[in-house]
């Protein structure tokens, strides 16, 4: 399938800010904005920094989420953005017919839909007030043989494909019946600023607030710990890689559904003093720049969201080669990629990266100039560059 080019995350703002651009009211549809108990992960983060500049850039902009409010939302009410949960029940038949009503009371000329149920209800909803229908698809899961179906029952020949990265547009494609030519890739962006302008004493201080010795080596992994992010591959890897580098530390941020299993296997392998599990935290900036590496032994990925902001904490990443991660690291310039669910290339390549400090120097200085690419300003400029063709 032959894709048109990404519109990337450098186009001009100044596409938006015209006087004589008028954008229709958009109505952005998600399926959750984080998970219950307030657990936040890449999605969460993504709304968190988008919505508001979107917002800032004059978008007539209500968002909308099927499931319960989520604490982490009250940063964007903090920024003028006042989101609607529904709080609805997982499989909520007549969720669709609210999103709709939400449509037409906001005039919404375009429905911007992320997550598995809330395209369909987006599509049904844009349906419904004749509005346009954007289908953002984040990752790569996939829909299944009844959510396909009414996928290809709703779709219409305009329906946009928004898609994090080029391994994504073939599924969207594919099983939300987007026409090739109506795909636009656009990079996940983050603020850029959080992690590039860190206190210098973050490596020191960080470490010593977690009894990590000055000159360890030490593995970072930020992510929602849940199966497909391969927290479970990372501790089976860790023997391995503390046979070649024994003073190697594994931090892991972030917290779920798994956390338990996993620190029961930390001890089964008798890794548990060289893992540290950090829960949450809201000084991610300063943690990796605590580290020497960052890891993602993930199975599926659209396009990482937490290897972007390594990327711009100058600490080069080593991953596996799914979905986006390419798109993210260039093996040899800022870290390395190695094939899929390889273990040995993966533990190869960490230490072979920990032993070469030179080589890590320059991976870290090559980071952070590519993290530039993955600018929360420029994607939200192409976002709005494709809400520009819709009203156009």
């Amino acid at each position: 399938m032959r894709l048109p080019p990404r519109l990337g995350n450098n186009a001009q703002m100044t596409l938006a800010s015209s006087p004589s651009l008028s954008l229709p009211p958009v109505l952005l549809v998600g399926d959750h904005f984080g998970y219950p108990g307030g657990v936040s992960h890449g999605v969460t983060t993504y709304f968190r920094q988008v919505l508001p500049a979107l917002a800032r850039a004059g978008v007539d902009l209500t968002a909308c989420f099927l499931r319960e409010p989520h604490p982490a939302a009250d940063e964007l009410r903090d920024h003028g953005v006042s989101p609607i949960f529904l709080s609805a029940s997982k499989w909520d038949p007549w969720v669709a017919s609210r999103v709709a009503r939400i449509a037409r009371e906001r005039r919404a000329g375009i429905v911007h839909s992320a997550g598995l149920k809330a395209t369909i209800a987006g599509r049904i909803a844009a349906h419904a007030v004749g509005a346009r229908a954007f289908l953002h698809v984040h990752d790569l899961h996939r829909t299944g043989n009844i959510v396909g179906t009414l996928h290809r029952l709703l779709a219409r020949p305009n329906d946009v494909g928004i898609c994090v990265s080029q391994g994504v547009a073939d599924l969207t494609v594919r099983d939300y019946h987007i026409v090739p030519d109506r795909i636009r890739v656009i990079h996940n962006g983050i603020r850029l600023e959080d992690f590039l302008h860190v206190a210098p004493d973050a490596r020191s201080r960080v470490r010593s607030q977690l009894s990590i010795a000055p000159d360890a080596r030490v593995l970072a992994m930020v992510g929602r710990m849940h199966r497909v992010k391969g927290h479970h591959t990372m501790l089976q890897m860790m023997p391995g890689i503390l046979r070649r580098c024994p003073d190697a530390m594994l931090v892991l941020v972030g917290d779920g559904p798994e956390r338990n299993a996993y620190e029961a296997l930390a001890r089964e392998l008798a890794v548990q003093e060289r893992v540290l599990f950090l829960g949450q935290r809201n000084d991610v900036p300063e943690i990796l720049r605590a580290a020497d590496l960052f890891v993602m032994p993930s199975e599926s990925e659209g396009l990482p969201i937490a290897a972007i902001e390594a990327l711009a904490s100058g600490t080069p990443i080593v991953g596996f080669d799914v979905g986006g991660m390419a798109e993210v690291v260039t093996d040899r310039r800022n870290g390395r990629v190695v094939p899929a669910a390889d273990r040995a290339a993966f533990i190869d390549a960490v230490a072979d990266t920990l032993e070469d400090p030179a080589l890590l120097r320059v991976y870290s200085q090559n980071a952070v100039v590519d993290a530039q690419s993955f600018s929360i300003q420029g994607h939200v400029s192409s976002l709005l560059k494709c809400y520009a063709e819709a009203a156009g």
